[in-house]
């Protein structure tokens, strides 16, 4: 008998309460360890830069349908030349690894690059030593850019690092690096955490520690001005509306003004004054290629957005009617189902409406149209039932003694006689 209490018991009580589902999302991801703009008179681009480079480039997208792209590239030109290359040149550009759900690939890799993506994750990661002779060398750089859906939350992380970047052959040294945003959406609200640090700053061999993050060390920027470069310290945000959230560190700046350089060096002298006369004009200007380069330290950006699924409405449930504005000057009409007074009949009395049944928990017994009563009073009968009619057949067939002193009740058939 307990065994039944309990199972009435059990489908008596409600269902576990669920949270809502993720419907819709888009979310975004990209870093970028080190990013060099190029200022020069040599390229004929009415835009400035004239040439940009992204060193260990990272970037992801997750969208609804679902739609996934990542790309990784160890040295990315821009949009314009990186995606635009096909349409011009009929051929992509080699250095980067795709993926893309659902059109493929799921994942590729090269050398110090890989990308995948699916219908619920989208990463790329890339990573490995760059130089370029006598402007930039940076050993241990790194960046990834991962994007992910859940059933309870949309998030997207982009993070960079790198151990040292030299700058000028030396001149400038940043060691320590590292920068990271994510912004995470739960279908209700957004929210996110950007932050980075730089731990020294190295000029012309003197050590600058970083001791406070919000501000550069004391002196750094007096050190910088003699070799023209000028400084902008890093910033991180995050911005929060409704349910989206944008996470950004806007890297470390430093714009170098190549010409005072040469100036500061002494080699715009010897590069203008002996060598210059000696090439044909046309050639001259080969002398200046740059006039500014922008060396941008670090730069992430997370971006989620998400909304809770919606529950499914009844097709054949009618759209609410809008309310027709009474004219001017008339009486406002009657509300919808409401009876005209009659004189010597008093109005029907107000009906409070009944709160919906799908406000409430349900129960495994509030079977459509059948009241749980019902359910539980048929139960009870068919329990009664089957010990009457156990009773009975026991009255019947072997409940009175037999006065002779015989057995009663049915003979087993099957022992022989």
């Amino acid at each position: 008998m307990r065994y039944v209490l309990v199972l009435l018991l059990l489908l008596l009580s409600p269902a576990p309460a669920r949270a809502a589902d993720i419907g819709g999302f888009t979310l975004s991801a990209r870093a970028a360890p080190v990013s060099v703009l190029l200022h020069t008179d040599l390229i004929p681009v009415p835009a400035e830069p004239q040439g940009e480079a992204h060193l260990s480039y990272t970037r992801t997208e997750l969208g609804s349908g679902p739609i996934g792209r990542s790309l990784a590239s160890s040295l990315w030109p821009g949009a314009a030349v990186g995606t635009g290359l096909p349409q011009l040149l009929g051929f992509a550009y080699p250095v980067q690894a795709n993926a893309a759900h659902p059109g493929g690939p799921a994942d590729q890799s090269q050398p110090g690059m890989r990308a995948a993506a699916g219908a619920a994750k989208a990463e790329s990661h890339a990573g490995a030593k760059q130089e370029v002779p006598f402007l930039l060398t940076a050993d241990g750089l790194s960046s990834s850019s991962v994007s992910t859906v859940g059933a309870a939350e949309a998030k997207s992380t982009a993070v960079t690092s790198a151990q040292t970047i030299s700058l000028l052959a030396g001149l400038v040294v940043l060691s320590g690096v590292e920068f990271e945003s994510v912004a995470v959406s739960d279908g209700s609200k957004g929210s996110g955490t950007s932050t980075f640090s730089v731990a020294e700053f190295t000029v012309l061999n003197r050590k600058f520690p970083v001791k406070a993050p919000d501000a550069p060390p004391d002196g750094l920027l007096k050190a910088l001005e003699p070799l023209g470069i000028t400084l902008t310290w890093p910033a991180s945000s995050t911005e929060v509306e409704g349910t989206r959230a944008t996470s950004a560190s806007r890297g470390l700046t430093l714009t170098v003004d190549v010409l005072a350089l040469r100036s500061k060096l002494g080699i715009g002298g010897i590069l203008d004054g002996v060598l210059a006369p000696l090439l044909p004009k046309e050639l001259a200007p080969l002398l200046n290629p740059l006039r500014k380069m922008v060396v941008i330290v670090g730069d992430t950006e997370a971006v989620a957005n998400a909304s809770a699924s919606a529950p499914l409405t009844p097709p054949d449930a009618p759209a609410p009617l809008a309310p027709v504005p009474p004219a001017l000057g008339d009486a406002p009409p009657p509300a919808l189902g409401a009876v005209p007074p009659v004189a010597g009949v008093a109005p029907p009395k107000a009906v409070t409406p009944v709160a919906s049944a799908r406000s409430r928990p349900r129960s495994l017994l509030d079977f459509p149209g059948v009241p749980a009563l019902l359910v539980l009073t048929g139960l009870g009968v068919a329990a009664a039932g089957a010990f009457g009619m156990k009773s009975f057949g026991t009255f019947l067939l072997g409940g009175a003694p037999c006065p002779s002193g015989h057995p009663t009740g049915v003979p087993d058939l099957r022992v022989n006689p």
